[in-house]
């Protein structure tokens, strides 16, 4: 059994995404991540790993319904989210396993796929919101609305996306597997893009779910102490793209949930981790002192060592 204070770090699909060349999973990009996966050991802890797909499997999705016009069988999107969960899990472990050995870290590396239940009542299902792909122009929405039925809108006023439906997480499938992995002292890749959507009976749902809120409820049934949703921003805004921007640095339970209900955050990308972190720090029973922040990727360190980021707390 291990006794080191263990880390769940949730990784937005972004991060292993090349804008520059469109490549889905950057050699480049993914060894950025896995570095600073590093560090966290480095500082002591034992890290649990999500991460997000957004991109990936937006562009899957997409190679598979242009394939099925041509007559191919039909790919679902909960087989999609489970490729690339796949996929993703096996290029961080197989680029964390090489610098575990070049930095001499005892600690085995394991990917577990994921399934996550949901309801398929879910009222998300009437209201897609959960961005994948690439970035579009409103003439390209239009036109794959028109012709596909894409849904299609903005994402935090950095252009259009597509939309797709993000019910909330009810169980982690794999979880009992997972906690006796984490125990045994191995870092896992787990929950990767929200987890493969599941109902109650095991069938495959098509939706991507929100991994911050798998991360989160992945950190309540372990008993995780310590959460830290990865983005690309230093800290959490109030008022952001404005010229009344600011940045906050330690948010309390009672003023999150305000600025939350007052719209702070937007749906598709802020929204979630806000909520996420919220619902974390309100489980903490008496006596416990879950720690969560979030930070960008490469200010792991700082953010841990309270230099940097946004940290929320129960108080």
């Amino acid at each position: 059994m291990t006794s080191t204070p263990r880390l769940l770090i949730a990784i937005g699909g972004n991060a292993l995404y090349n804008k520059q060349t469109g490549e889905n999973l950057s050699a480049e990009a993914i060894q950025a991540v896995c570095k600073h996966i590093v560090s966290a050991c480095h500082m002591g802890y034992q890290p649990v790993i999500t991460f997000g797909n957004g991109p990936q499997v937006g562009n899957l999705l997409n190679m598979a319904e242009t394939a099925a016009t041509g007559g191919q069988e039909h790919v679902t999107l909960d087989r999609c989210v489970a490729w690339t969960q796949g996929e993703i899990g096996y290029a961080i472990s197989q680029m964390l396993q090489q610098l575990f050995e070049r930095e001499r870290i005892a600690m085995p590396v394991i990917a577990v796929n994921t399934r996550v239940e949901v309801d398929p009542l879910d009222p998300a299902f009437a209201k897609p919101t959960k961005p994948v792909g690439q970035f579009i122009s409103p003439e390209d929405a239009q036109r794959l609305y028109e012709e596909r039925g894409w849904i299609v809108g903005p994402d935090a006023n950095r252009g259009y996306r597509r939309m797709v439906p993000s019910p909330r997480p009810i169980k982690i499938v794999e979880a009992e597997a997972i906690a006796a992995l984490v125990e045994s002292g191995a870092l896992v890749l787990c929950g990767g893009g929200g987890g493969i959507p599941v109902s109650a009976d095991g069938r495959g749902v098509e939706a991507v779910i929100d991994k911050d809120f798998t991360s989160c409820l992945l950190a309540k049934t372990l008993g995780i102490e310590n959460l830290l949703i990865a983005t690309d921003v230093s800290h959490i805004y109030l008022d952001f793209g404005k010229p009344t921007q600011r940045a906050l640095t330690h948010v309390s339970l009672a003023e999150g949930r305000e600025h939350y209900a007052n719209g702070e955050f937007a749906a598709g990308s802020m929204g979630p981790k806000v909520a996420a972190m919220l619902d974390y720090v309100a489980s903490a029973q008496q006596g416990q002192a879950f720690k969560a922040w979030i930070t960008q990727l490469n200010l792991i360190p700082e953010a841990l060592a309270g230099k940097t980021g946004t940290q929320f707390y129960s108080g």
